[in-house]
């Protein structure tokens, strides 16, 4: 089980009922195809957080997969109403943001006085490396989705106060949905993308979320 999966689940699973139970998404959708300039103007949609991995590319992709190349366009006509909120590890958080330096990559970390709020933007980080690792030795931890707190720091960038007004995009119902539900945002929900080129850990996890996923809607 690659290292960023263990800790995602060592953070859930003293919390699944409640995850679980806020797992219900907004919208379904196959890909993000769906997700065009005229459906967030149509849905009153000011901001999009993006998933990365099984949304929009490939398991550690080098890019948007080119069957998206609409995203180009769509962030590119307004890239400050997007940003990026990926459960990834430090050597991949900062390969997206030299990938996509147009979007806020946001991350966080738990720590004794409390939650400290990171992201990279154009080439700029508000925290040097050595002020991470600084932290990383002090016993700070990760912030990974499920978590309102980091739909709710996505806000903040993107300068909304209306949880209503922000999408969060993801192929996962126990991360990236119920994030979304625990700030009080809207989520869409796609079916992970190029599914064969996550490692096998991964893709059982996924269809045992997507069975707690149908056990769980009658309590949603």
């Amino acid at each position: 089980m690659p290292a960023d999966q263990y800790a995602t689940l060592l953070q859930t699973m003293p919390r699944l009922w409640t995850i679980a139970r806020n797992s219900r998404p907004t919208y379904a959708f196959d890909t993000v195809q769906s997700i065009t300039g005229d459906f967030l103007e149509r849905e009153g949609v000011r901001g999009v957080l993006w998933d990365v991995d099984g949304t929009i590319m490939s398991y550690h992709a080098k890019a948007i997969d080119e069957t998206f190349g609409h995203l180009h366009a769509l962030i590119s006509a307004d890239p400050d109403r997007h940003a990026v909120l990926s459960n990834c590890d430090e050597p991949r958080f900062r390969e997206l943001g030299d990938m996509l330096p147009e979007l806020p990559i946001l991350r966080a970390y738990a720590t004794p006085s409390g939650p400290v709020f990171r992201h990279t933007h154009r080439g700029r980080d508000t925290h040097s490396h050595e002020e991470i690792a600084r932290l990383l030795q002090r016993g700070a931890r990760q912030i990974r989705k499920p978590s309102g707190a980091l739909v709710r720091y996505g806000m903040e960038i993107l300068g909304l106060t209306d949880p209503q007004e922000v999408l969060m995009v993801g192929d996962q119902y126990l991360t990236d949905v119920a994030s979304a539900n625990l700030a009080g945002a809207r989520s869409v929900k796609v079916r992970t993308w190029r599914r064969d080129t996550f490692p096998f850990s991964i893709r059982t996890s996924q269809r045992l979320e997507r069975l707690l996923y149908l056990v769980m809607r009658p309590f949603q």
